[in-house]
């Protein structure tokens, strides 16, 4: 039953018991079921209220939850498309890279073609298989040649490569201990300086430098 009902039968009630206005007890008693029904009423005004305020919050979270998906819907459209976009950019600069590194190529080997051609070579005869071999000044500066014709490995100089002896290189004499036998080398300073020890057995050697 609702408030207004149950405030209804009870004015009825009241009503029906004869109770007399005159007096303060009936005065009291009909105020208070009038106030009574006039609270039912206001209570269902609020609960109608309510109920109208819910249904528009509903309503609400519904057309919420569309425009949610429909932006979602098209951000991820807009990330695709980005993607799209993006591998056609990687795709173009992978092939201007590749282009790029075949420019590089090409004048590396242009580069190495010029240099090897601009590079003196002499020929040598193999000392294995006579056959002519073609040295470059890098095959002279390590000192050795590798024949293309038998692969063997040999040795290769220019004429005129040896060293030439020091001038300035200090005099070196040979002694041998009559003593222990061992045989040293000694700078002819040492030996002007002074009496020479044997550096195995520390006996003094006979050795004498005449000075010019």
């Amino acid at each position: 039953m609702e408030l207004s009902n149950k405030a209804a039968y009870l004015q009825g009630l009241v009503d029906g018991l004869g109770v007399d206005e005159s007096t303060k007890e009936g005065k009291i008693i009909k105020a208070m079921s009038a106030l009574l029904a006039e609270m039912a009423e206001a209570l269902e005004g609020v609960d109608e209220d309510l109920s109208r305020a819910y249904d528009q919050i509903n309503d609400l979270s519904d057309e919420l939850e569309d425009l949610e998906a429909d932006l979602y819907e098209d951000e991820d459209d807009d990330e695709e498309d980005e993607d799209d976009e993006d591998e056609d950019d990687e795709d173009e600069d992978d092939e201007d890279e590749d282009d790029e590194d075949e420019d590089d190529e090409e004048d590396a080997d242009d580069a190495n073609d010029d240099d090897i051609a601009s590079e003196p070579f002499y020929e040598v005869a193999c000392p294995n298989c006579g056959e002519t071999v073609y040295v470059s000044e890098d095959d002279l500066d390590a000192g050795e040649a590798n024949c293309a014709h038998c692969g063997v490995t040999f040795e290769v100089a220019l004429e005129g490569d040896e060293e030439e002896p020091d001038e300035d290189a200090p005099v070196q004499y040979e002694v041998t201990c009559p003593d222990c036998g061992t045989t040293a080398v000694f700078e002819e300073e040492e030996l002007l300086e002074g009496e020479p020890k044997c550096p195995n057995c520390g006996k003094p050697l006979d050795f004498e430098v005449t000075e010019e």
